[in-house]
């Protein structure tokens, strides 16, 4: 039954004449589709996960396809040509009918056009839709946008202080009034998060299709713009997930509570963009972006700051500048969470007696001597 219905999925998502009819909302072509389905329980879900796939995604499988542009031509053609063919045409309707044959023409050159422009910026677009949300009740339309074209990782603190582990070929964006009102962030690609605890207003990942919410923890999100799945993996604590197209979608957006599907420490969610599947399952430690910070413990024994301040490093990607001859026999004992790096090197040099700035990719600490 299954297979049955995912060679009738596959038929139809690659069929013009269906794509015709989802995308371009070719009401004529409703009885058709109804008649092909009446009856048959396995064609009627088929449909049905075909028309949402459809109408979900901007999956490069799910591109326009040069079939669909010649059905489009054809189409336009035969109305054209059904006009020609119509007894005593007026020199009105001729005139019209010029016209229309220049509209299928129209119709070619621009559905080649946008053909080229898909498929060279495939997911652009769906980056772009998913940057709508960040205006959605904001007093400002300002976005920024960060990305990390060189580096294995770069490091990225959030106007709320939440610290943001950016990998190669990756960017996020947000609004300039992030948190004011809501908190959320876009991303394309791959990205570790720690995000600073604020039960009031919620923090949203919008990759992809998959939508993320955190009230303040430490998880990871994998959604590069042509891969076939979208993966979240919780380090600690607990995140929600869901699809924007869910039919609750609204609902988790603007409550405080996390709903939808719970993760929670080592537990990854899956989500199979080509299917439109939420898979839930629990994973050993919480490697999604081999990334040092994923599996690393802040935990400090007696530790000299070089190595405290090494591992952070290592962590977030970023340079610590200190004078190493004046703090050279300081030490750190302390456990430290899922805080992001802004909360971290408070109480590192809460207890150094130290003060510390964050610039870019690089830190600078001002301390005294710890020799007593």
């Amino acid at each position: 039954m299954n297979h049955r219905r995912n060679a009738l999925f596959q038929d139809l998502i690659k069929n013009p004449v269906f794509i015709a009819w989802v995308l371009e909302d070719s009401s004529e072509l409703d009885q058709y589709w109804k008649n092909w389905s009446s009856g048959d329980i396995t064609r009627k879900e088929a449909l049905e996960q075909a028309r949402f796939s459809l109408l979900s995604f901007t999956d490069e499988t799910l591109r326009i396809t040069d079939e669909h542009i010649a059905y489009k031509v054809s189409q336009s053609l035969e109305i054209a040509k059904r006009r020609e063919n119509a007894a005593r045409i007026s020199k009105s309707e001729f005139s019209w009918l010029k016209h229309s044959r220049a509209m299928a023409a129209s119709i070619f050159v621009l559905l080649a056009a946008g053909l080229f422009i898909y498929i060279k910026y495939p997911n652009r677009t769906i980056f772009t839709e998913n940057q709508q949300q960040l205006s959605l009740n904001q007093k400002e339309e300002v976005i920024i946008e960060i990305a990390n074209e060189n580096k294995e990782v770069k490091y990225v603190q959030l106007p709320d202080g939440s610290s943001v582990v950016l990998r190669k070929n990756s960017r996020i964006s947000y609004n300039k009034n992030f948190g004011q009102i809501k908190r959320v962030v876009v991303l394309s690609g791959e990205a570790f998060f720690e995000v600073t605890k604020d039960p009031e207003i919620p923090f949203f990942v919008y990759a992809n299709e998959l939508v993320t919410k955190v009230l303040g923890t430490s998880f990871s999100i994998k959604a590069d713009e042509n891969g076939k799945n979208v993966l979240v993996a919780v380090k600690t604590g607990k995140v929600s997930v869901f699809t924007k197209t869910d039919q609750h979608a609204r609902e988790y957006e603007s409550g405080k509570k996390l709903s939808a599907l719970l993760l929670t420490c080592n537990q990854q969610a899956t989500f199979e963009r080509h299917i439109s599947r939420l898979v839930r399952s629990t994973i050993t430690g919480s490697m999604l972006l081999k990334i040092p910070i994923e599996n690393q413990k802040f935990t400090y024994n007696a530790t000299p700051v070089s190595e405290v301040f090494a591992s952070l490093e290592k962590a977030y990607g970023i340079d610590i500048d200190y004078n190493e001859q004046i703090m050279s026999r300081c030490s750190i004992t302390a456990t430290l969470g899922d805080e992001p790096l802004d909360n971290k090197l408070k109480w590192i040099c809460a207890i150094l007696e130290a003060n510390y700035q964050i610039s870019e990719n690089k830190v600078s600490i001002t301390g005294n001597s710890c020799q007593y």
